[in-house]
């Protein structure tokens, strides 16, 4: 169906691909895995036309063809979905779906009936609920990216390429978008699939293909490869069996560092929870259960209607973060761009951001302090950096990240509260992620990190809150804990404070 032989790209000099190869048949889908930095977005990228290759060749049902734009993409039968969306959050999304494919009717005008149709049609086979009407802006961020994959499934294409569609999905939506594309591919469609979630690979894919350092390094079914031979070909290095399986003793005969009792806000109508010092606790659930909230209200980015929050021995009212932050709070999100990131500042300035929000805003900052101190955070968690000076946007995904935690992890927090920390993080990156929380756990700091990856917190935490409409359903105990009972807590099948 599609083949690419021989691809070379090189942005100055740096060579993002290096004799690259991607081979998908009809009615197959193949994972296409890799670090941040791989490659594997530039790969997308060429075949979607965003990129033209410096050599090297397209294939597309065994005629060579090329892809100068989007227009040749969608000439050859290819379509993205990308992870960036390419949705204009200014138009509706009716007018997002049918753009450049509009049904004209008399004297040329849009028919309105027939695109009403197309994407009412779309939207219900990925179970969108939305005003089609409605600005994409204002719609939650799962179902942009819903919508992304709608528009890119209406152009009927014969490659269908998913670039990490899933990062900002809960279960519900991933289940009905793979029951879609398991469609499309008994229709006879290609389909490319990244994705930095493991589970999926395992569960959607016919085949893998992973690349490194620019290099298409294995392409086998997925049936033949297990979790540390995809890490192994990611890093190049064999999974060390310690690490990911430490096991932190919980000890709720300590220092209590956070009690929040019976807390409402809009996203939660009564949530207990405590956290002893050195202890990882884990929030878990579905999208819309109140976690983001939870963690902003315990920050002071959200007031709390009742309840309280009582934060080393003292209840809290903080007015905003930054009081939270100079009582020893840290905050990492997994939404980079929108509130992790300064795009625009350097390397230095962004690991060095954390430590002057402690500071009096008047103190003078030197460039030598800023410069060791940002080099001290890149050296201890191994950040791919190319000149500090540089903007931060010019690291990978997964460098970018551990920039964001290397700030906090810096600063020695007494509470470090993460909500999706490792979205959209390639595997290796995520496993060292891990990692630094249970070194800084193990020297005393208390941590509290949402995931939409169940296998991420039964690894790290010591115990799981599953949150439900707002409430907790369940408490799973380190030693007690199963992929079951965490997905039945998250269904609302147990309830507060089971310990089974």
């Amino acid at each position: 169906m599609i083949a690419l032989k021989g691809i070379n790209k090189s942005f100055g000099t740096v060579v993002a691909l290096k004799d690259a190869r991607l081979d998908v048949k009809e009615g197959e889908i193949m994972a296409l895995l890799g670090s941040n930095g791989s490659g594997k977005s530039t790969m997308i990228k060429i075949l979607s036309g965003l990129y033209n290759p410096n050599s090297g060749s397209v294939m597309v049902d065994g005629n060579i063809v090329n892809i100068k734009s989007c227009v040749d993409a969608h000439n050859a039968g290819i379509a993205t979905a990308f992870q960036d969306l390419s949705l204009v959050p200014t138009m509706t999304v009716i007018d997002n779906l049918v753009l450049g494919i509009e049904p004209l009717g008399r004297f040329g005008l849009v028919d309105r009936v027939k695109s009403v149709d197309m994407v009412k049609s779309i939207l219900d086979r990925l179970g969108v609920v939305c005003d089609i009407d409605a600005y994409v802006q204002t719609l939650p961020t799962s179902t942009q990216s819903m919508v992304e994959v709608a528009k890119a499934i209406l152009l009927k294409p014969k490659i269908l390429l998913l670039d990490e569609v899933t990062a900002s999905l809960h279960h519900d939506e991933i289940k009905l978008l793979f029951k879609l594309v398991r469609e499309l591919k008994a229709e006879g469609i290609a389909i490319v699939f990244v994705t930095h979630r493991m589970g999926e690979v395992f569960e959607l894919s016919d085949r893998v293909t992973i690349m490194r350092s620019g290099i298409t390094v294995i392409d086998e079914d997925t049936s033949k490869l297990s979790m540390d031979d995809i890490v192994y070909h990611m890093t190049g290095k064999k999974p060390d069996a310690g690490k990911g399986k430490t096991k932190i003793e919980t000890n709720q005969d300590g220092k209590l560092v956070l009690d929040v009792k019976n807390l409402k806000q809009r996203k939660v109508r009564d949530i207990s929870l405590q956290a002893y010092k050195g202890e990882i606790i884990g929030i878990a659930g579905l999208q819309g259960q109140g976690q983001p909230a939870f963690i902003r209200t315990v920050l002071g980015l959200m007031k709390p209607e009742d309840g309280s929050i009582i934060y080393k021995g003292k209840q809290t009212n903080y007015k905003s973060p930054a009081n939270g932050i100079k009582n020893g709070m840290g905050f990492i999100s997994g939404d980079r761009n929108k509130e992790s990131i300064f795009q625009q500042r350097s390397i230095e300035e962004n690991i060095y951001a954390g430590k002057a929000a402690t500071q009096n805003i008047f103190k003078y900052v030197t460039t030598k302090e800023m410069k060791q101190f940002s080099r001290d955070a890149i050296d201890a968690y191994n950040i791919v950096v190319g000149n500090i000076k540089d903007p931060a946007t010019s690291l990978s995904g997964g460098n970018q990240q551990k920039l964001v935690v290397s700030r906090w992890i810096a600063l020695a927090p007494d509470l470090l509260l993460l909500d999706d920390p490792t979205k959209g993080v390639d595997v290796h990156s995520r496993r060292e992620i891990q990692q630094i929380l249970r070194v800084s756990a193990e020297k005393g700091m208390t941590v509290i990190i949402s995931s939409s990856e169940n296998e991420e917190l039964m690894e790290i935490a010591d115990r799981i809150y599953v949150f439900y409409e707002g409430e907790i359903s369940g408490v799973l105990k380190k030693g007690d804990m199963s992929m079951e009972k965490l997905v039945a807590a998250q269904m609302g099948m147990i309830s507060e404070g089971s310990d089974s």
